[in-house]
């Protein structure tokens, strides 16, 4: 935000300098007043697209989260159909199960020590699904084993589509283009009060500051778990501690 917002009032006040250099005017009204309601207007436009993918992809990491640990809870539940030494097995492993996974949300995306998490998590993974499988092997006409094996499947591929949902951000492009026109808008706004001889501190600030707040938070919306709006990790935390219980 501070970065965004530092830009914006070095663009205008760029633009503020160099009108100052050049004959004074008058507003012009016209072609150039056409075209800076345009570049302004495409701005808003661009902001509104990107905190819309952004809160979209919110809500899709809020949603997956949810899904993820009611498949955990119901493969908890289900263990009970197993063997009653598989079950304990099952069970012991799905506690860590759920520890993993948190400590996995947690991380920030693409940091060193997430790839480490999602390998923990598949090995746990690894060795649920082998359990399971003996399971039904040691009953092929069970009628309950199934149902185990079912919410398991579900729990892994949940933990898949988390891991998508996490590393899935805006388009670089996008954030290019619109930084691009912020920076254009700066300076089209400072040559707007150059052309008047007035250097409009007081407005410029706002300006920027709102420009800072925008972008920071399409940007908090967009990175998972960095900055203040943050997915909320009660529902699994509570999970956590009735299977602790």
């Amino acid at each position: 935000m501070l970065a965004t917002a530092l830009l914006v009032l070095v663009a205008s006040e760029i633009a503020v300098r160099y009108g100052f250099l050049q004959p004074k005017q008058e507003r012009i009204e016209g072609a150039p007043s056409v075209i800076e309601a345009a570049v302004f207007s495409l701005l808003a436009l661009l902001l509104a697209f990107s905190y819309s993918l952004a809160v979209g992809r919110y809500d899709t990491r809020r949603a997956v989260f949810i899904d993820e640990t009611n498949a955990i809870g119901t493969t908890y539940l289900r263990a009970a159909l197993l063997d009653p030494a598989a079950t304990l097995q099952m069970r012991n492993d799905l506690r860590k199960y759920v520890g993993e996974r948190l400590d996995f949300i947690r991380t920030e995306d693409e940091a060193p020590e997430q790839a480490d998490l999602a390998d923990d998590s598949a090995k746990l993974q690894n060795t649920m699904w082998a359990l399971a499988m003996r399971e039904a092997t040691r009953d092929p006409r069970s009628t309950t084993i199934p149902l185990f094996v079912s919410s398991l499947n579900d729990t892994i591929d949940l933990s898949t589509k988390e891991r998508a949902v996490l590393s899935a951000h805006i388009p670089d492009i996008v954030m290019v283009l619109l930084m691009l026109l912020i920076v254009a808008t700066s300076g089209m706004l400072g040559a707007m009060f150059a052309r008047i001889r007035q250097h409009a501190v007081a407005p410029r600030v706002v300006y920027a500051l709102a420009l800072a707040i925008a972008i920071g938070l399409v940007f908090d919306l967009d990175r998972p778990q960095r900055g203040l709006i943050r997915v909320n990790l009660q529902a699994m935390q509570t999970l956590q501690q009735s299977m602790q219980r």
